[in-house]
């Protein structure tokens, strides 16, 4: 309504304006008898109408400037709202995956460690190490769906159980990609656990089909779960761990992404382990991931 108000008054005043340049110059033009005393009185107007346009278009700018401040601002201020909002969305799933299963919260820790150095190896950018630690965090919070006594049994699970085990990837992708400030995770928790050479779950998808970002993952998961207490194993050294990737490559792992794993070395890869156990020394906390933690 404004608007409409402004172009009004605005037409208005420069219709008066022009219509009195016309006027005058039309006697000049035309030679029409003029005195000096009407001619002042055209100058004036015309120069009075010309100048009240300035003001009045001075005034309405100056005015919409500052609604389009004031309406920024409040815009900031709901951007930082929903990120608050969408940030403790995204803690209360954290929390309530690690209250269900602390073992599983920080195996997810360590996976998001290996995640991310194989990722740099591979020259990912930083959107895609942004996008790969927050899938990392979030990437078992299917198993919130699977029964107490199959998650924390410490025998070795019957086919049927382990059957329940496998839905988990669903499960959490069926979480997550209703949340829009995170559901370009969604894939990478669904498809975590394909295999290269087509033998994963839960779409058995092979080779190049599996994206690159969940390939990176299967490695990651797989060098965790290989060097952490199991109910039927113990730990294996990272030495073993990486021996093992590396004779599944082609089947179970992405030959590129092994490759990457062995030019990170057990070295680097056992201080990544270690590292991850200092908050301080992840490079993208849980909090912060939310839009860049703004």
């Amino acid at each position: 309504m404004k608007n409409i108000r402004l172009a009004s008054e605005l037409t208005l005043i420069s219709g008066t304006y022009f219509l009195g340049a016309y006027f005058l110059y039309r006697k000049v033009s035309l030679r029409i008898s003029i005195s000096e005393r009407e001619i002042l009185i055209y100058s004036g107007l015309v120069v009075a109408v010309w100048v009240l346009y300035l003001v009045f278009s001075g005034y309405h700018f100056l005015n919409l400037g500052k609604q389009l401040r004031v309406k920024t601002k409040h815009e900031k201020e709901a951007a930082k709202r929903l990120n608050q909002a969408c940030q403790g969305t995204i803690k209360a799933l954290i929390s309530a995956l690690d209250c269900r299963d602390h073992a599983t919260w920080v195996h997810s820790t360590r996976v998001v460690g290996y995640a991310m150095a194989i990722a740099a190896q591979m020259g990912l950018d930083e959107e895609e190490q942004h996008k790969l630690a927050l899938a990392g965090y979030l990437h078992d919070i299917g198993k919130i769906g699977v029964p107490d006594h199959i998650l924390l049994k410490k025998s070795k699970l019957l086919p049927e159980e382990w059957e329940a085990i496998k839905r988990h990837p669903k499960i959490g992708y069926e979480i997550i990609h209703q949340l829009d400030f995170v559901n370009n995770t969604a894939d990478i928790i669904l498809l975590h656990h394909e295999h290269y050479d087509g033998g994963g779950y839960p779409f058995g998808l092979k080779g190049e089909k599996i994206p690159l970002t969940a390939r990176i993952f299967a490695v990651a998961d797989a060098l965790d779960a290989i060097t952490s207490d199991r109910p039927y194993r113990p730990a294996r050294s990272m030495e073993y761990a990486v021996q093992e990737v590396c004779s599944l490559s082609g089947q179970q792992f992405c030959p590129q992404c092994v490759k990457c794993v062995e030019a990170l070395g057990v070295e680097h890869l056992t201080q990544i382990e270690q590292d991850v156990k200092q908050p301080d020394k992840l490079k993208f906390k849980p909090e912060e991931l939310i839009y860049g933690g703004v």
